[in-house]
């Protein structure tokens, strides 16, 4: 892992594909465990540490793991909770000024915004749990760039979009599973991965120049 992080396109490229694959079987595991269990909020709660753990596997990271797993136990629920408390928030607001919030156009935004939203306050607490207060910029950023076209995504879902019966053919093995779940916790962990390997060039170019100089 230490030749791999002297490539800084590799290394950013293993650990997108790290929290990728994480994240996406953290999620397929408890959609699938969601099917005979209910388990209120406890499934964020298992999705994210579950998620940490694997991802503190894949790259290696044996002295933070326990961190990494942490974070997912923190940043996924509040993340993802956080989201559902603004819409009725702004559910709220529509109704007191007359806007149907049942429009189609309107959900559809709405849950767009509610799923970067998720992005935003995951990646941050993910990343300042890890690496601190200076890198919560760059993950909420990241995360919630990352949780945009997954926001347009479950929109889709929403609308029994063709792509939602083709996703659900490619995953019927594991049975009628939640797609909205497995989109949005996959893609905080397109978003975190992507995040852990811009921030480690980051920290290595500073170390670099700081060499240098």
């Amino acid at each position: 892992m230490s030749k791999l992080k002297k490539n800084a396109l590799a290394f950013l490229l293993w650990s997108t594909l790290a929290g990728t694959i994480s994240f996406f079987i953290s999620s397929v595991l408890i959609a699938v465990v969601m099917l005979h269990v209910d388990l209120v909020i406890f499934d964020t709660i298992f999705a994210g540490g579950i998620g940490g753990l694997l991802l503190g596997i894949f790259l290696l990271k044996q002295l933070q793991i326990r961190k990494m797993v942490l974070a997912g136990f923190i940043s996924v629920p509040i993340g993802f909770w956080s989201a559902f408390i603004l819409a009725g928030g702004v559910d709220l607001l529509f109704s007191l000024i007359g806007v149907n919030s049942e429009n189609p156009n309107i959900s559809g935004i709405g849950n767009i915004i509610g799923i970067i939203f998720m992005g935003l306050i995951c990646g941050a607490i993910f990343g300042a749990i890890i690496y601190g207060r200076r890198s919560i910029w760059l993950f909420s950023t990241v995360c919630g760039v990352i949780s945009f076209p997954f926001g347009i995504l479950v929109g889709l879902f929403n609308s029994d979009h063709p792509i939602k019966a083709m996703i659900e053919n490619l995953l019927a093995v594991f049975g009628p599973i939640d797609l909205n779940f497995l989109a949005i916790i996959t893609s905080f962990g397109i978003g975190i991965g992507l995040s852990i390997g811009l921030y480690e060039r980051i920290k290595q170019n500073g170390i670099v120049k700081r060499s240098a100089s």
